[in-house]
């Protein structure tokens, strides 16, 4: 009768059960599996591998420091772990003590046999034999009792919740607080972006979420993402150039037909999304009166968005140089297109105490500041 992995070994299937969502764990499992059932030599350094992981992912699960060396031992990884799961400082004669010292000689057992044994460490000849039952034997047994206490201590403790990558209905005890008590409205802004509200207990204020709808399909429903796109196959949607105000169909004063593109022309602003984090081109010298302006006049020196604010300085007046014709006194298209291309850039650093009103404010400002705007 074949023997399988995990009639030896049971810690390791507990371990790729244990985290479902782990690819990494999951294909270490797997192939634990074939070399186990093909008596291979790699046996060895996959359950070295695996131990390792799952040490890491305790560690890394609970917002604790990994070991500082460049290349951690077995040992030092099981200890890490330990001490995170706040088991290791056990000391005295106590049953614990004396399991937790077994089993720090149990890692450091395995790293000896995987220098004698395994195929990999530090090199071997070509024509060495296959592992044998007995080392196989004895690696995966002391492999899994390390396992299986890691797991159990595991179990009793809670992850970070802020940090883990474990998937939502392992937290089905906060699920319910917050299901039950948080009242949650939502509406659509012009963008086409979802804005959630959440109100729950002392948050009197609460907080919004800004989201595109296209963002909160992909990572909740990927199906229901393929299908809206595939509805829209064939079907043009609107464009940022639909955004901005055709004028000239509505007045079509000769002065206004400097705003059509010719041949040649730059693109329009709105298209010209992109991060600048230095700017030297022909408006530099507005790059600290602007910043003042935005930072000071509009946000109250709020010190959180200085770094955001100098990068929106930074972007806006790259673009501006795109513009083909600046003309604000002529142009109203040109102050919609400004205006626009501002909403895009608050989205984009997450500013949101600039709202209608101070981006109104900004694009005056810019009218009177760049050259050919309004005197």
């Amino acid at each position: 009768m074949t023997i399988a992995l995990d009639d030896v070994s049971p810690a390791f299937k507990a371990a790729a059960t244990r985290w479902p969502d782990a690819p990494n764990i999951q294909a270490h499992y797997a192939d634990l599996a074939r070399a186990f059932e093909n008596n291979s030599s790699i046996l060895i350094e996959l359950c070295k591998s695996f131990l390792e992981m799952v040490c890491i992912t305790i560690v890394n699960e609970l917002d604790k420091e990994l070991p500082t060396t460049s290349t951690p031992t077995t040992t030092e990884h099981l200890t890490y772990a330990l001490n995170a799961l706040g088991i290791l400082n056990q000391r005295g004669s106590s049953a614990l003590g004396k399991i937790l010292s077994g089993y720090n000689k149990l890692s450091n057992g395995l790293s000896d046999i995987r220098n004698q044994a395994g195929s990999v460490a530090h090199g071997k000849d070509g024509f060495i034999d296959a592992i044998s039952e007995r080392h196989a034997r004895v690696y995966l047994l002391s492999a899994d009792a390390i396992i299986a206490l890691l797991l159990q201590a595991y179990d009793g403790v809670e992850p970070s919740v802020l940090k883990t990558r474990e998937s939502h209905h392992c937290f089905a005890h906060y699920n319910d607080r917050i299901d039950v008590a948080t009242q949650v409205e939502a509406k659509v802004d012009e963008d086409g972006v979802v804005e959630l509200s959440f109100r729950a207990g002392t948050l009197e204020d609460g907080f919004d979420i800004r989201v595109p709808a296209s963002e909160l399909l992909y990572y909740l429903d990927r199906q229901a993402y393929v299908d809206v796109l595939d509805a829209l196959r064939g079907i043009r949607t609107q464009t940022e150039e639909d955004e901005i105000p055709e004028t000239e169909e509505t007045t079509p004063e000769p002065e206004l037909k400097l705003e059509k593109a010719a041949v040649g022309q730059k693109e329009p602003l709105t298209r010209k999304l992109q991060l600048v984090t230095d700017y030297r081109g022909k408006y530099a010298e507005q790059v600290s009166p602007l910043y003042d302006f935005v930072f000071h006049s509009i946000l109250g020196g709020i010190s959180k968005y200085s770094t955001q604010i100098q990068n929106l300085t930074y972007t806006l007046l790259n673009s501006m140089e795109d513009l083909a014709v600046i003309d604000w006194s002529k142009r109203t298209s040109t102050h919609a297109e400004v205006r626009l291309f501002l909403k895009k850039l608050t989205k984009l650093f997450s500013i949101e105490e600039i709202d209608e009103s101070s981006i109104d404010r900004i694009v005056e400002w810019l009218a009177k500041r760049i050259p050919g705007g309004e005197a």
